[in-house]
This record gives C-alpha cells, structure tokens and sequence, in this order.
C-alpha cells in the first residue's frame, strides 16, 4: 500500500523554538537561517520497514540520542518527582540477564504501586552492567516517607551517607537492592537521570527495537512552540551551547545558539543564571 505524505505547504518556517518547562525555566533555540516544521497529523508509516543492517541501526540509534535525552530531560523538570533511586535483580530472584523479564518485572511492579497507592509517577531508564545484568535507575512520585528505611553498612552498621546525603532502602522493592536518595529540586533530578542515556545503552546490539526508558501515564510534557523572531534581541546573553559561522565578510555570526533562561518572577524579563557555554565552529561540527 502507498502511502502519501501531505504536501509542503502543511509546513511553516520558524526561526526560534521555545520550551516552557512550565516552573519558570525557558529554553530557546534560535537559527540564523529559518528551518521548517510541520503542521498536523502525519498518517502512520508503513509496517513493512525494510530491515536496517547493524550499522544502519547503530547510525540512526545514534542520531536519535539527542531526541530521547530532551524527552527524559522535559519529563525530569516539568513532573514533581521527589525520589532517585537505583532498583536492581536479585539474580536468584530474577533472570536479571533478560531484558524482557527484567522489563516485565519491573512493570508489574509500577502496576502494583500505582494499585497500592492510587497515583505513582516514575521516570525508569535500563542499564546494562558490565556482567550483562540488567538494572534501572529513575525518578519516582510521592510515596509515603515510611516506606523508606535508612541504607546501613552491613559490615558496620553505620547509615550510609553519599554527597552528605542520606541513603535510604524501599520496602516496596522486593525483587532485589534498592539505593533511595530524596531529590532537591527538579535542576537536580533531569542531571542525574539524563545521564544515564549513553551512546552504549542506545548502540548495544542487544537493545535494538527495545525500550531505552519507561514512564506512566499522564506525566505533564513541556510546552514547546515554533515561531518567527527577530533574533537580535537574544543579543543581551551567551549561547549556553553555540555553533558559530562566518560570512562572506569574515564577521562571525550564531548559525545556531541554545539559551537556557530562566523567566523573573517579579517583572517577567528573561534574565541567564546558568553560565556554562559550549561555543562551537561551524565547520568543526560534523
């Protein structure tokens, strides 16, 4: 069956998409030269994709790594997750070394939490240890305090402190160790869970056509918009990342420049705290 794709004037030109985190944190990316984006519903693509080679896998894998870690990040900042946690297979337990039942253990577990307490949020992503193990790391919603205990050394029987911090256990997890620490802010949690999208868990042979994370329903999703600017009134701040050209004059120019904002409460004005910037040439990035 062919499949027809709408024409191009279903399409807009836009130089600047805008991401409203929804708690006062703004991302802006602009373009020197105007991109496209697309307006409506695609119909659904074909099922019969032609089979990708293991490189063709791993390159498309690999361009999508940008996509998923924004999508984790999004979810991580907009959702009011309150816990990080690592949950790992008991193997004697769980075949641990299975993704799939690794996968539907750690699903039927969310079930039951959500059965057990009405509303549970979590933001769960599977990484492969070095044994070939499977365990997860994530975010988690409310859950009541009780239901955590404090992490002791077994040898010493002394709490278990990281970065400061208390470590605590989850009674709920019962298929194997669970490590517990109460999040900060939402800043905090997107850095600690968007690190874990690596190039390895994304280009394993093993994951390909597998889920490389996992959330409930009904997480909130930031606002994102595209739209026509006069760019120039970006002038006032630092690219946080930046990918500098440079015309036919020899002037260099922002071809494209990520600004993380933040909008003040008081006045509205857009105004930068975060100061770490990447600024890349052009014909550097390939």
């Amino acid at each position: 069956m062919k499949i027809t794709l709408p024409p191009l004037n279903d399409t807009r030109e836009y130089n600047r998409k805008t991401t409203d985190y929804g708690n006062g944190m703004i991302e802006i990316v602009a373009y020197h030269q105007p991109k496209e984006t697309y307006i409506g519903e695609r119909p659904p693509s074909s099922k019969n994709k032609p089979k990708l080679s293991d490189e063709e896998q791993e390159k498309r894998t690999r361009s999508q790594i940008h996509a998923i870690r924004r999508r984790i990040k999004g979810y991580a900042l907009i959702n009011d997750f309150e816990w990080f946690v690592t949950l790992t297979l008991d193997p004697q337990k769980v075949n641990s070394f299975n993704y799939d039942v690794s996968k539907t253990v750690l699903l039927k577990w969310c079930r039951s939490m959500r059965d057990k307490y009405g509303k549970f949020n979590y933001l769960l992503i599977p990484e492969l240890h070095k044994s070939g193990a499977i365990h997860f790391h994530g975010l988690l919603g409310k859950i009541p305090n009780e239901n955590f205990v404090q992490a002791v050394n077994p040898k010493t029987n002394i709490p278990v402190v990281r970065n400061g911090r208390q470590v605590y256990n989850l009674t709920d997890w019962k298929h194997g160790f669970s490590d517990c620490e109460k999040l900060e802010n939402s800043e905090k949690a997107s850095s600690y869970i968007t690190k874990y999208i690596t190039s390895a868990l994304l280009t394993d042979k093993d994951m390909y056509g597998k889920k490389r994370y996992f959330n409930s329903q009904g997480l909130k999703k930031p606002k994102v918009s595209f739209s026509m600017e006069d760019n120039t009134k970006l002038n006032d701040f630092i690219p946080n990342f930046g990918i500098v050209g440079t015309d036919s004059d020899g002037k260099n120019y922002v071809d494209v420049g990520l600004y993380k904002l933040t909008t003040d409460r008081e006045t509205g004005a857009l105004i930068q705290k975060d100061t770490n910037y990447v600024i890349r040439a052009k014909n550097e990035y390939k």
